[in-house]
């Protein structure tokens, strides 16, 4: 039940002033506590005007005084977000009408053109077609450059799997398909660019990744251009606008990790999509029923590398230095990738094992 503006500002006051606790506030509005700490922060922060909640109206207004404090305050921190000034002012509103007020002030992250509506492809089913691809160079305050690599669902937008790591290298492609697909099943295609990570190296006559795709009997599909990945795009354009203001001051790449685990499973099971009639991605999605256990998954997609000890018995791995016990100093050594295990082999004995880093 939701209670008239009068009674709540007269709940709000009472507990500001300790006249009652929150938990008896929360009883008496039948809310959460959490419910309580957010409209006591609106109410302190904007006063009467903070109660007001547009969210579930048809009237999505600012009063001028707040509509100033968003103006400038994205005019100060062009990389906020709608949802990140909106919940930074503590306003009762969507992040859509902040949106709003960004492209009406000239603020918005691109000038949006409006075109002429077309019937966009989509897959006729969960996992009839995945797409994958890698997001580069943002540029973090203490981390400089990463790089996030992702898969998404075509028919659902569910994203199975993806990690932020500091190199691109094929690598990590392969490290993503193995969160995925072990967790969430095979799909049927796969829809790609034609990227060194894709094409690189051969195996029998063919590259690594359509050789392991030929191996899950996944079939790929060769993206000729950033429209053929469009879902994927967009949702690029999201994460960088509603998760990186977030993380853009993180100190460690676990960090960064961490947070996007808990903002992916928002975006998975939380946020509604407007595409889909507001529900949730979830809802639209479910495992490939086409499954592999981890086992032989990883024996399957295990990638092997020749590389040469150095002098400083070190070996160099796809932009990382790996320190290797000593006798091996200028010998050619075998380094084998199974999921996110390094082993090291000379003579064909396994003398090291490591975990791969990010």
């Amino acid at each position: 039940m939701k209670y008239p503006l009068v009674k709540r500002l007269e709940i709000i006051q009472a507990y500001v002033k300790n006249e009652i606790s929150k938990q008896k506030a929360a009883e008496i509005l039948r809310c959460s506590r959490r419910t309580i700490e957010r409209q006591t922060t609106a109410f302190i922060a904007w006063g009467k005007d903070g109660l007001v909640d547009h969210r579930h109206s048809n009237h999505y207004k600012l009063s001028k005084t707040q509509r100033t404090a968003v103006i400038a305050l994205k005019t100060k921190d062009r990389w906020r977000s709608g949802r990140n000034v909106r919940d930074a002012l503590h306003l009762s509103v969507g992040r859509k009408t902040i949106n709003n007020v960004f492209r009406r002030e000239g603020l918005s992250r691109e000038n949006t053109k409006r075109v002429k509506a077309i019937v966009r492809f989509e897959a006729a089913a969960p996992n009839d077609l995945w797409q994958t691809d890698i997001m580069g160079k943002i540029d973090f305050s203490n981390l400089g450059i990463l790089y996030l690599i992702a898969t998404l669902d075509d028919h659902s937008r569910f994203v199975p799997g993806g990690r932020w790591f500091r190199t691109q290298g094929k690598i990590h492609v392969f490290q993503i398909w193995y969160e995925s697909l072990s967790r969430w099943g095979i799909p049927t295609a796969m829809l790609q660019d034609e990227g060194s990570q894709y094409k690189a190296r051969t195996r029998f006559g063919t590259t690594d990744y359509e050789w392991y795709a030929k191996q899950l009997n996944i079939k790929l599909i060769w993206a000729r251009s950033a429209q053929c990945k469009g879902k994927i795009e967009r949702f690029w354009g999201f994460v960088q606008d509603d998760f990186v203001p977030e993380v853009i001051k993180a100190k460690t790449v676990e960090e960064v990790n961490g947070k996007w685990n808990l903002w992916l499973a928002r975006y998975n099971y939380v946020f509604k999509s407007e595409y889909f009639g507001n529900i949730t991605r979830i809802s639209r999605y479910h495992p490939s029923e086409r499954r592999v256990n981890q086992m032989e998954l990883q024996t399957l997609l295990t990638i092997e590398e020749r590389r040469r000890v150095s002098r400083e018995s070190t070996i160099s791995l796809y932009g990382k230095r790996y320190l290797i016990p000593p006798g091996y100093i200028g010998c050619r050594i075998w380094v084998k990738i199974k999921g996110n295990k390094l082993s090291f082999e000379a003579n064909g004995e396994v003398f090291w094992k490591e975990r791969l880093r990010d």
